[in-house]
């Protein structure tokens, strides 16, 4: 690519989930699906997910979840992280839950460990997100809790139906 012909569809996918950009993400998913790769990674490793958590992109990540081929598990080659991992140390703690929970129903695995050693569960600070901590701890004994505390399943959601990220 030359530097006249502009961003391709990979950095404007990235893009749109670093900022969170709905309009923009929609434009490129609902472009020709083999004028993108939903699962490009930078030369960092990191995909659109993991941008995504990285930046708080909560909407970006719903989205992403419901498209079909997504490496929800997906590990850089930086740290090793997964956006999971990426969510779990997002600074905003509501933010944060709600980024871990969207990426747990979609299929994300708390158990992966990234060049450090460290599960999600573990980049959760304990002072702050004590709620992600519990949430990613439950979540890797295969059961977690929704918003009121009762216990869901792997793969339900809290009216006790199977998940749409299924």
């Amino acid at each position: 690519m030359t530097s006249d012909e502009g961003a391709s569809n990979n950095e404007i996918l990235i893009a749109a989930c670093k900022d969170d950009n709905l309009d923009m993400l929609e434009q490129i998913l609902s472009a020709d699906s083999s004028s993108f790769d939903i699962n490009h990674t930078d030369e960092l490793g990191n995909s659109a997910l993991h941008y995504a958590a990285r930046y708080g992109s909560t909407g970006c990540l719903e989205i992403l979840l419901y498209y079909d081929g997504i490496k929800v598990n997906a590990i850089n080659s930086d740290e090793g992280d997964t956006p999971l991992h990426k969510a779990a140390g997002y600074q905003d703690v509501e933010s944060a839950l709600d980024m871990v929970q969207i990426l747990i129903r979609g299929g994300a695995s708390p158990k992966i460990k990234n060049k450090l050693q460290q599960t999600p569960v573990d980049i959760a600070a304990a002072d702050t997100h004590a709620e992600v901590k519990i949430f990613l701890e439950n979540a890797a004994l295969g059961t977690h809790h929704d918003e009121r505390g009762a216990s869901v399943e792997d793969g339900e959601v809290s009216d006790g139906e199977p998940g749409d990220y299924e």
